[in-house]
């Protein structure tokens, strides 16, 4: 078991996808310098109930450890970073620090690394080649695990369905998972997975 300090916020971080954040409240200012001095990550969890102000939201019980790449002082006088996503998490406790800042210990479950596309959602590793702006990671280069994660997070689709994938611990069911909600959205037309 490990410990982690949580961000709660209105959005999903998934494995291996980067999240631009502004702080602005002292308790996550000091979060940020602690995790950045000494080299820890801290975990983001989505709310599911509250608003990123409230002490007392309510969270989901998984979320995605997140660490420090990079940081800016903004024009605005606030600090801004970028969170790389790191490992799924699943909540076991939660307390509360003297700062309202929220501490959870938790467990990382396993997680299989699917590196070959199947042939069947081939077609993923092409969407990400279309709509990623960002050419540091070439799709081809990802394994499939990474791309079905790097879909989710630049899809626009709604945080429950990209949160219900991040508690999804096998891959193939996260893709199959992935690939009904596409052609429910009609981004893609009906192909039967296998052939």
């Amino acid at each position: 078991m490990s410990e982690l300090a949580l961000f709660p916020l209105k959005t999903v971080l998934l494995p291996g996808n980067r999240l631009p954040l502004k702080i602005f409240e002292p308790r996550y200012s000091d979060m940020i310098a602690h995790c950045m001095r000494d080299e820890h990550d801290f975990g983001i969890v989505l709310i599911h109930k509250g608003e990123e102000t409230d002490p007392d939201a309510e969270i989901f019980s998984f979320g995605c450890s997140a660490r420090v790449v990079d940081w800016q002082n903004r024009n605005d006088g606030l600090l801004g970073i970028t969170a790389l996503g790191m490992q799924r998490f699943q909540i076991i406790s939660l307390r509360h620090a003297e700062d309202g800042l929220l501490i959870a210990d938790v467990e990382f479950p396993p997680e299989t690394i699917i590196e070959q596309v199947p042939q069947q959602y081939q077609y993923m590793s092409e969407l990400l080649q279309h709509i990623q702006s960002n050419k540091a990671a070439a799709p081809d280069s990802l394994s499939f695990s990474d791309t079905v994660y790097q879909l989710l997070f630049l899809l626009p689709l709604e945080n429950a369905f990209k949160q219900q994938l991040l508690e999804v611990p096998d891959t193939h069911d996260r893709a199959i998972a992935l690939h009904a909600e596409l052609i429910r959205l009609g981004v893609i037309q009906y192909v039967k997975p296998g052939l």
